[in-house]
């Protein structure tokens, strides 16, 4: 009997996940991608001795992430991911939401006339994020090993189903975004701002809010978070799968059921599961052939995704130090959030960075440079240090470090434009060493062995993604895809039979764990055909 082809598009982690639970059921399967390695966004790479991620710093486990790798029969070593929060010199490291009333101590201290906003704040972000803890409570039903435990599903499950749904419930009461909510709360903007700008802008307040319990629920896997996609990788080809790199998708012919590369190879397939940018396949969607109602269908799809765009970018500097990571873990720890002024971003982020995009080419040069010096002296950065978890990733006494903040790919877009693109990422990678030296790192620019970036630019070109997003569509348009929870398992659907879309393009809000899940659940569907 002839095995069924499956061939997936983008080998990112929902793509490789899609891919393992295929070739584990013994499907034909085919994993292209358009770059020379797999992974996306999931890799890690060695430069003179140092170990960087140039994705995720680390992963939230969510209840998926570990119990699908588990389920895959995946052995994996991990190690603890602490988060510190650090606002101007003060420092704190959430193991418990015991620590909240740090958090709170903490903003008093910077924002002493807004105790009683910051109480009402403290109180929503406790009662968001033990909703937060239900969703994480327990490992994702999908991939319990419990069918048969009728005990534990009638004492514990049953009861947690409950919960979830109230959870979910309530979510939906704080759908809105982040910033209108807190101006319920708060009149002080740099309260605000210290609060939520390390999230994209204007994320549902659910989230944001009650992000504090998911601090405790990150990971980080030896030998960097690329090992992620790398492990993926090996179970598929274990089982049968094939992956061919180098390979970018032009075409998409489903009356024929086959994609075309841009060397004008054909691949027929009887499933196809789209893992990468969802713009890019509804531009290489050829529906002649297709019912009429059905590529009217494909044609509205498009329509709405054309008119969204991608959530922020990322800034990222990478810098190797002389010296060693215990100096570091005493200043900042593993993984941090950082802001070196309480003044909070305001409208540098928001009005004044609108004007420069509208006006760029007619804003004179120094302007320009102005806004980038208090945009980075009022951000908040993502602090990581692989070393300070694996030992492996740095040099005896030496510190690999990667200090990043969110960045607007249009902005980018119209430097490159201008031809000063290479000067522009040099002036933020020294800014942003400036800031560490004279703050959290105090001096630490005397003693950098190298440094180099990657901006929202790099992002789009390695991954394809629709304005270098890390995490998928942005929450200031309407978003195209599913954005429910609840309604998770129909993301996977498209209105082409026999074509499935995954990955943090396919729901909203995405990330790694959710990227895996929507490929499991395109396996799924697939599955349900035999």
């Amino acid at each position: 009997m002839k095995k069924e082809r499956i061939v997936i598009v983008g080998a990112g982690a929902a793509g490789l996940t899609a891919g393992a639970y295929c070739a584990r059921e013994e499907y034909e399967v085919l994993l292209l991608e358009k770059n020379n390695r797999i992974g996306g966004l999931l890799n890690s790479f060695e430069k003179s001795g140092f170990t960087f991620d140039s994705g995720p710093r680390a992963f939230v486990n969510s209840g998926i992430l570990k119990p699908i790798m588990k389920d895959l029969g995946i052995t994996w070593e991990i190690f603890e991911n602490t988060i510190a929060v650090g606002i101007e010199d003060q420092l704190m490291r959430v193991r418990s939401m015991d620590d909240l009333a740090e958090y709170q101590r903490i903003l008093n201290s910077l924002y002493p006339e807004n105790e009683e906003d910051i109480e009402k704040i403290t109180e929503k972000i406790a009662k968001l994020s033990a909703y937060t803890r239900v969703l994480y409570e327990f490992d994702n039903p999908n991939f319990g090993s419990f069918q048969g435990d009728i005990p534990f599903i009638i004492k514990k499950l049953t009861p947690w189903f409950f919960k979830f749904l109230h959870a979910l419930y309530k979510f939906n009461q704080f759908s809105m975004p982040m910033e209108e909510y807190l101006e319920t709360l708060t009149d002080n903007q740099s309260l605000t701002d210290i609060i939520l700008q390390h999230f994209f802008r204007k994320t549902p307040t659910y989230f944001a809010l009650g992000y504090f319990h998911v601090y405790m629920d990150y990971l980080y896997p030896k030998g960097g978070t690329g090992v992620l996609g790398r492990l993926l990788e090996q179970k598929l080809i274990e089982d049968g799968g094939e992956i061919r790199l180098d390979t970018d998708i032009v075409e998409v012919v489903p009356s024929e059921s086959k994609v075309v590369d841009s060397a004008g190879t054909s691949y027929t397939y009887d499933h196809l599961i789209w893992a990468a940018d969802l713009k890019t396949l509804y531009r290489c969607i050829n529906t002649s052939g297709l019912d009429s109602s059905i590529a009217s269908e494909v044609e509205a799809v498009k329509a709405r995704m054309m008119a969204s765009s991608g959530a922020e970018s990322v800034f990222i500097t990478y810098l190797a130090a002389d010296r060693p990571p215990s100096w570091f873990r005493e200043r900042s720890g593993e993984h941090m959030f950082y802001t070196p002024s309480r003044q909070g971003l305001g409208d540098t982020n928001r009005k004044d960075l609108q004007k420069l995009i509208d006006n760029f080419g007619q804003i004179p040069g120094v302007e320009v440079e102005e806004w980038l010096d208090r945009f980075l002296q009022l951000n908040t950065f993502e602090v990581s240090i692989p070393a300070l978890r694996d030992p492996s990733l740095a040099p005896s006494g030496q510190t690999g470090i990667m200090i990043s903040c969110l960045f607007d790919y249009r902005l980018t877009e119209k430097v490159q434009q201008a031809g000063w693109y290479d000067e522009f990422k040099e002036k933020i990678e020294k800014r942003i060493l400036d800031i560490f030296s004279q703050t959290i790192y105090p001096g630490i620019g005397e003693d950098i062995l190298f440094q180099f970036s990657s901006t929202p630019l790099t992002i789009r070109s390695l991954t394809g993604g629709s304005e270098g997003a890390i995490t998928g569509w942005s929450f200031e348009t309407p978003s195209p895809v599913v954005n429910n929870l609840r309604e998770i398992p129909k993301s996977v659907l498209t209105a082409v039979p026999g074509i499935y879309q995954a990955g943090q393009w396919a729901y909203s809000p995405a990330g790694v764990p959710v990227a895996m899940l929507t490929g499991w659940y395109a396996a799924e569907e697939i599955k349900k055909q035999k």
